[in-house]
């Protein structure tokens, strides 16, 4: 929970109550008293404590207790904009909004803090690690209440509570945030000078956020497409500007990724100003993974509208397209090795390990680049493999049989992936350390993370990849399977296992959770 502006003094100093000017090695005060300094604590750490069960268990008890839904509420109207919140969470921000009813939250008892830092502290601690927002609790202690952003925090933070309790109550409060926030949203974009800020774009991609977490369909709504509209345009308003600070430059990679995959899902070609933006930001990082990967999605994009174009012979997709390939491999041998993975074999078979091997990140940001790396090769190779039915037989079986098993390959190592994150407390072990030749994992002290709802989130599209494989091996989509219903069931995440329900053929660029993977 948020626990106030903390000290970053050392301890005594603290104890004495008095200024610490915080030189290093140590403090004047602490010379001149001739005892040894502490150091300083950073008062990050300190400003939240990951409450989330305590949170959850006092919630659940109170809503045993509370009465049931109240009588309809009338979205909030502003400047005669109504902000239309769908049964079906399908919410579309434009400028004409029906007028909607929205039921009121039953009151919470036996809470000595609010519903909405309740669902904050619980978005923090359990959410936003493993996240791609792991900057935001810097920031979010800075916030005027008033600020696009709060609002923004508090949608996304209802939302997540309100899924991970089951209460259609909570969820209907966070409607309500989410509302207020398209409000704030709407005077932020009219100020061009607020718009650039940094505030606003996280905005847009907590709104994309709340999309995704009160998304029940099995397709991406189209609220979420128009907010990362929203994002792209305010990317190119920030200009090369925004990649000279960290935040920044995470901000561009973070929305430069979603519009890469939302171009490939609707086969578009990428904007040339996105283009422009993303040689820039390599350039200044002497060409860092996570900007590589983002130009290489930005061909496979422009590949995809080639095709969908026409104009193309058999022959000439298959070139391109293995062309394409041939980069995203030359790319995996220039990881960096503090990005590289290792692989285990256990020595029993356990049906949360595929094939009884686990492959061990140093981060889930380098599981996720990894897989980013694999998901694509997997849909190249799935193109290449289809065309060549359209070629020469005596070239055809080459090109089938190569093509098929670069996606086994790929779809295998997603496997690996997966037990890391879903069983951290066993699988995930420092780097330094090793398994032991034993049949069992020893348990670790602290793993990466033990909030790990984001990861988890994450590891939904690349499952939903290889479960759609069609030239993927039958085990290895049975696998697929189970595991997207075990992360459905144990994260909350009914989305999961839908898609897992899913009979036959179906295409995993367009089942939505993509949406959980770059927002």
């Amino acid at each position: 929970m948020y626990r106030g502006k903390p000290s970053a003094a050392c301890s005594s100093c603290r104890a004495r109550r008095i200024t610490c000017d915080k030189k290093k090695p140590q403090c004047t005060q602490c010379t001149r008293m001739r005892i040894d300094c502490t150091g300083y604590r950073d008062p990050l750490d300190q400003n939240f404590r990951d409450e989330s069960e305590s949170v959850v268990k006092r919630a659940q008890k109170s809503y045993k207790k509370a009465s049931g839904v109240g009588q309809s509420k009338r979205c909030a109207q502003k400047d005669g904009k109504a902000y239309h919140c769908a049964d079906s969470c399908d919410i579309v921000p434009l400028k004409l909004y029906q007028d909607c009813a929205i039921p009121n939250a039953p009151m919470l008892l036996n809470l000595s803090q609010s519903i909405e830092d309740v669902a904050v502290a619980h978005f923090m601690s359990s959410y936003i690690p493993g996240s791609h927002f792991d900057y935001l609790p810097a920031m979010y202690g800075q916030l005027s209440t008033e600020m696009v952003l709060t609002a923004a925090v508090h949608a996304a933070s209802m939302a997540s509570l309100g899924r991970e309790l089951g209460q259609p109550s909570i969820m209907a409060m966070a409607r309500r945030s989410y509302g207020k926030a398209l409000q704030k949203m709407d005077c932020a974009l009219a100020d061009p000078s607020i718009a650039a800020n940094d505030t606003t774009l996280i905005s847009v991609l907590l709104l994309g956020l709340f999309e995704a977490m009160v998304w029940a369909s099995p397709r991406t709504p189209h609220s979420w497409t128009a907010h990362t509209r929203g994002a792209l345009a305010l990317i190119k308003l920030r200009g090369p500007q925004q990649v000279e600070t960290p935040v920044g430059r995470t901000l561009f990679v973070q929305v430069a990724n979603i519009i890469c995959v939302s171009s490939i899902q609707q086969k578009t070609r990428i904007p040339p100003e996105l283009v422009a933006l993303i040689k820039t930001a390599m350039h200044d990082e002497c060409g860092a993974p996570r900007y590589g990967l983002t130009r290489l999605t930005g061909e496979v994009s422009n590949l995809m509208a080639d095709i969908d174009e026409g104009g193309m012979t058999a022959e000439e997709i298959i070139r391109a397209t293995q062309s394409v390939d041939e980069k995203y491999v030359s790319f995996s041998k220039s990881i960096p090795q503090s990005l590289k993975y290792r692989a285990i074999t256990i020595n029993k078979p356990r049906p949360e390990v595929y094939n009884q091997t686990v492959y061990q990140y140093p981060s889930h940001r380098a599981a996720q680049l990894w897989n980013s790396y694999r998901m694509t090769r997997i849909l190249l190779n799935e193109i290449i493999h289809g065309y060549a039915a359209y070629v020469s037989p005596c070239s055809r079986a080459e090109i089938q049989d190569h093509a098929t098993e670069n996606v086994q390959q790929m779809a295998v190592e997603i496997c690996a992936s997966i037990p890391q994150f879903t069983n951290p407390l066993e699988f995930s072990v420092p780097l330094g350390r090793h398994f032991p030749s034993s049949a069992g994992l020893a348990p670790v002290s602290k793993p990466e993370s033990l909030s790990l709802k984001a990861s988890a989130a994450s590891l939904l599209w690349p499952l939903s990849v290889t479960r759609s494989a069609s030239i993927a091996s039958e085990d290895v989509r049975a696998y697929s399977v189970e595991r997207l219903k075990f992360v459905g069931r144990e994260f909350r995440m009914p989305q999961a296992e839908k898609v897992a329900l899913e009979m036959g053929e179906f295409d995993s660029l367009q089942d939505g959770l993509h949406m959980f993977y770059v927002s």
